[in-house]
């Protein structure tokens, strides 16, 4: 029996996840395009972003819209937050925060919750830096 194209493993789709598992920087589907053409130089930046969509709704991965900038994918989807420098762009993972009770909110506003997303804005190490030598 043939698996619907959604749960269908194909060599792209492979590719696909083991390039962004094999990355903490939460990159853009361009910079996953780049690293997945480097082994299959076939691939399309089209076959990659539906893999990519066709893997956020498998729920193996995360798409992170974050600050009105383009997509970023997480290949963790443990709960977590995320930071995002507000001058660079650069997401970080934030481990370790207490996740609220999802049956404890249900119970406060009436209503049924499917995710909760955790980020915080600022600026970066690096960004930080900068800006305190400008004002040197």
């Amino acid at each position: 029996m043939e698996r619907s194209s959604q749960t269908r493993q194909t060599r792209q789709r492979t590719l696909v996840l083991e390039t962004l598992r094999g990355t903490k920087s939460h990159p853009t589907a361009d910079w996953i395009f780049e690293k997945v053409r480097a082994k299959l130089p076939t691939i399309s930046l089209g076959t990659v972003y539906r893999n990519l969509n066709l893997l956020r709704d498998a729920g193996t991965i995360r798409e992170l819209r974050v600050h009105g900038r383009t997509a970023r994918w997480d290949a963790d989807t443990s709960p977590h937050g995320h930071f995002v420098c507000t001058s660079c762009g650069d997401v970080r993972d934030v481990m370790g925060l207490d996740a609220y009770d999802w049956q404890e909110l249900k119970d406060l506003v009436g209503c049924t919750v499917t995710f909760q997303r955790c980020e915080f804005y600022g600026l970066c190490p690096k960004c930080l830096r900068r800006e305190e030598r400008k004002q040197q």
